[in-house]
């Protein structure tokens, strides 16, 4: 009876206490406007408009309160399927709505229309993002962290990042360098060259990475401002960097005489990195100064005596693989030539006979392997540091080369995809990594240059032993794969984006690893089951890896689909009637929105899936698409009859998604 009582007091007396007391202490944010914003428990359901915020949110591993974002993000597997809101510069009301935000993070140019408007009414308004200073971002990456009860997650982050800025400072103090190299950000709007004031986040990012920033006296502040050519003549850097959204723009404008003897022109040490990095100070700064320095000092990086760490494995982590002769398999996390970088292992209870893009066929191979490099040591390789950097990788993990066989790639091996399919007595493992974003090619119609690794890298272990025969009929099978799995999902051509899809990157490898039970199978095409289960491995195994490594999905947002095409509505809206315009921005914005909207985004997708069947030959006439486009407009202006179509966007666009560009837009302009 005592105990009893005992027991029902203290739930009682427990319950007065938790009701005592708030769920939350008052927690505050000031925000890039110097508002402050008081929260009483974590958001649950956060709309962001910020590609800033967002980058800090998934860096925090909070992507399930993300409920909506804009159109400019991409390129993380935790956005894959998130509703698209609105875009940096416009928010759409009825699809914000709809999500039920606690939280709606925006643009600072965009913030002041939220807050005089109805969303401010619907959750708290945070303005986070914009050019900022590196303290400011490491600021943002701590609030957002103790706003969502991630301080944990937010400390790592910042640990990571400080790392890679301590161990650049570590590195270039080595170099005891009587001067740093003049480096400067360039952006471009059409033939006028922009950058960066003394105080923004890029100078600091070249500082940081060892560069010697510009400091023009008519400039003082973080803002972007228009450069003049005299300008960048008189700076005379050693080293250019862009956006890689603004290559065809810078190098246009370069190629005017009046920059010839500029120091990065005449060697031709001019840079384009994702905007994502070079745009934005978020999660990733110290990452991208670390590879900004790499290209700063790629000569002096690559020589053995700069070294200011040791070669070493820092860590490893187990992969398990239902393979018979498979005895184990890791990630071994090492710091080559100091820098982290990550191998796959797999190690056989048994020598193997193997066949290899790489190396030709082998026998009595103990372990097969696929080596990532960080983008920090990309241009290190190419300066003549390859076999360096390879003879140190075999050297730290212990690995004979006679008795090894390794493939390598840029993509990050922690985005490694792994996909087993069975039938009967027959398996097949795929362990696939894969990037398409820099090198992704046509193969038959691009040209054969060299590009920055992407790579799409595939191992295939099978159950079943095979023939050489059978194991050289399997390369065509496992090609036709990854290949099918590009063209589903739209992967598209790097050097020719606008009319052709991909087929590979130019510098995939394949190994196969001939082993298994069973006599040898000598047939593996598409009419066999082992050619069946291989392809559903190696497809499947490429879409996931596509994903965590771009982000990619079948289905994803007509803006990172115009994105992949090197588009999008501001610099395209340049056709013969654009200069009409009374403000081509509000247009731009509009049809923003609009595009947000699923009937007119299908209507562009459509646009851009017709575009391909004509120039494959594969449709004769358009007329009834561009009918339907015209009919849409007239009804977007509100009128019953047909409207006048105007010539709004560049003639170079594919005609399909030109000719519904233009209808969109003549809609909107027609609208009472």
């Amino acid at each position: 009876m005592i105990k009893k009582c005992f027991s029902t007091c203290f739930i009682i007396i427990s319950s007065l206490l938790i009701f005592s007391v708030p769920l939350l202490s008052a927690f505050e944010v000031t925000d890039d406007l110097d508002r402050t914003v008081s929260f009483r428990r974590a958001p649950k359901r956060v709309v962001s408009l910020s590609p800033v915020a967002t980058e800090i949110i998934l860096a925090l591993g909070a992507e399930n309160v993300l409920k909506g974002v804009s159109s400019s993000d991409s390129h993380f597997e935790g956005l894959i399927g998130r509703p698209v809101a609105g875009s940096p510069v416009a928010a759409h009301p009825a699809l914000i709505e709809g999500l039920k935000p606690d939280l709606l993070i925006v643009e600072p140019a965009l913030a002041p229309e939220i807050l005089n408007g109805p969303l401010a009414a619907l959750a708290p308004v945070l303005a986070l993002g914009g050019p900022s200073t590196l303290a400011r971002a490491e600021a943002r990456i701590e609030d957002l962290g103790r706003l969502l009860n991630r301080t944990r997650e937010a400390q790592s982050v910042l640990d990571e990042q400080r790392e890679h800025f301590r161990n650049i400072d570590l590195k270039v103090k080595k170099l005891n360098l009587s001067a740093a190299p003049k480096t400067i950000y360039l952006a471009a709007e059409g033939e006028q060259l922009l950058t960066y004031g003394s105080s923004s986040f890029h100078n600091s990012l070249i500082i940081a990475a060892g560069g010697q920033p510009p400091a023009f006296a008519s400039a003082p502040g973080p803002e972007k401002f228009k450069l003049k050519n005299s300008d960048l003549v008189d700076f005379n850097p050693d080293v250019i960097y862009s956006c890689q959204k603004y290559k065809r723009n810078i190098t246009k404008i370069l190629s005017n005489k009046s920059f010839s003897n500029v120091l990065a022109v005449k060697n031709a040490r001019i840079k384009y990195y994702p905007c994502s990095l070079t745009d934005r100070a978020a999660a990733h700064a110290g990452y991208f100064a670390a590879w900004l320095s790499s290209g700063l000092f790629a000569e002096e990086y690559g020589d053995p005596k700069n070294l200011v760490r040791d070669n070493q494995i820092i860590g490893q982590r187990p992969i398990a693989i239902d393979i018979p002769y498979v005895s184990q398999a890791k990630i071994v996390y090492a710091r080559l030539n100091d820098f982290v970088q990550k191998t796959l292992l797999i190690e056989f209870a048994s020598p193997q006979t193997v066949l290899s893009t790489a190396d030709g066929p082998r026998t009595g191979v103990t372990v097969v392997g696929n080596g990532s490099s960080p983008p920090m040591v990309w241009d290190i390789n190419h300066q003549g540091g390859w076999e360096a950097d390879l003879a140190a990788r075999y050297e730290v993990l212990g690995l004979d080369e006679k008795t090894s066989s390794l493939i390598f790639t840029g993509a990050d091996m922690d985005d490694l995809a792994i996909v087993t399919k069975t039938w009967k007595d027959i398996k097949v493992t795929a362990l696939v990594t894969a990037g398409a974003e820099s090198n992704a090619v046509r193969t038959g119609q691009d040209e054969g240059a060299f590009y920055e690794p992407g790579t799409i890298n595939i191992i295939v272990l099978s159950s079943r032993a095979l023939s050489e025969a059978g194991a050289a009929r399997a390369m065509i099978t496992v090609t036709e794969a990854k290949t099918a799995a590009l063209w589903d999902l739209d992967v598209r051509s790097s050097q020719t984006p606008l009319v052709n899809p991909a087929t590979g990157t130019g510098t995939d490898s394949i190994i196969l690893v001939a082993g298994g039970k069973g006599r040898p199978v000598d047939y593996t095409g598409g009419h066999g089951k082992i050619g069946e289960v291989m392809a559903e491995a190696v497809y499947e195994a490429v879409l996931k890896a596509l994903a965590k490594g771009n982000g990619l999905a079948k289905k994803r947002n007509l803006f990172v689909r115009l994105a992949e095409r090197g588009l999008d509505l501001e610099t395209s809206l340049s056709g013969p009637d654009a200069a009409k315009l009374d403000s081509a921005s509000d247009l731009c914005r509009k049809m923003t929105l609009t595009l947000l909207e699923e009937k007119y985004a299908g209507l562009a997708e459509t646009a851009l899936a017709l575009d391909d069947a004509l120039i494959m030959g594969h449709v004769g006439d358009s007329s009834g698409f561009v009918k339907a486009v015209e009919t849409e407009a007239a009804a977007l202006a509100g009128s019953a009859s047909p409207i006048k179509i105007r010539a709004l966007f560049d003639p170079a666009l594919p005609p399909m998604l030109r000719q519904t560009f233009d209808a969109i837009g003549s809609g909107l302009l027609a609208q009472k």
